[in-house]
């Protein structure tokens, strides 16, 4: 089994949405724990990096046939398949997230600090608010479409480990460079995309190695022949 680093840099607010409003102000509200923090589910990664996967293998066969990249199926899996696929992912956190989590947790179950440390505010710091409406044809504000919605501030990192278990060195060489291309590929994840939110950067590493510039170096020799 390998196991691989991945981080999510936030290059701008993004909304990553949990489906869920927050009481009577907010309409659409982003995913965070229960003393406040925000995570990334492991299964919003997987979707992403695997629709970026098959992006991938569809510019490589159209403008790279030779490059020997494998089918991304095999690794993130087949609707309607008997069996799992071999990469499992984790949740996404904020850097020492254990170690901020263990003190907000001790600190909010005390009422000494319940004048100054709240859920809320924790929230807070990582997020804010956005307000967006529908116009009509004349650029006129449709009436009852004003939505709120609280996004993630931009700049924070999330990281996650990736595990895939390849029987095969060799195949797992090859899935290594389809995960780096996947990461290196997506650009951005939650919604209100065409609103200028979302935009993100991916990398990954192994034994605290980046791998992207030595895969990205052999792929340029590769051109080149």
């Amino acid at each position: 089994m390998c196991e691989y680093i991945m981080q999510i840099k936030m290059l701008s607010d993004t909304l990553i949405g949990s489906g869920e409003g927050f009481g009577a102000t907010i309409d659409t509200d982003i995913i965070f724990d229960n003393v406040g923090i925000p995570y990334i589910p492991a299964k919003r990664v997987k979707g992403l990096l695997r629709d970026s996967a098959r992006n991938i293998n569809k510019m490589f066969s159209q403008s790279f046939p030779k490059y020997d990249l494998p089918d991304y199926k095999v690794l993130f899996g087949d609707p309607g398949k008997d069996y799992s696929c071999p990469i499992k992912i984790s949740d996404f956190y904020i850097h020492e997230y254990d170690a901020n989590y263990k003190w907000l947790d001790y600190y909010l179950k005390q009422a000494a600090y319940e004048n100054f440390l709240s859920k809320d505010l924790t929230v807070d710091y990582f997020t804010n608010i956005r307000k967006s409406t529908t116009v009509d044809d004349k650029g006129i504000a449709k009436k009852h479409s004003l939505r709120t919605y609280r996004v993630l501030s931009k700049d924070p990192v999330f990281t996650g480990k990736l595990n895939v278990e390849i029987d095969s060195e060799g195949d797992t060489q090859k899935f290594e460079k389809l995960l780096v291309f996947a990461c290196q590929n997506l650009k951005s994840m939650g919604t209100k995309r065409n609103r200028g939110l979302g935009e993100i950067e991916c990398k990954l590493y192994k034994d605290n190695k980046d791998l992207n510039e030595s895969i990205f170096k052999e792929l340029e020799e590769e051109c080149k022949k």
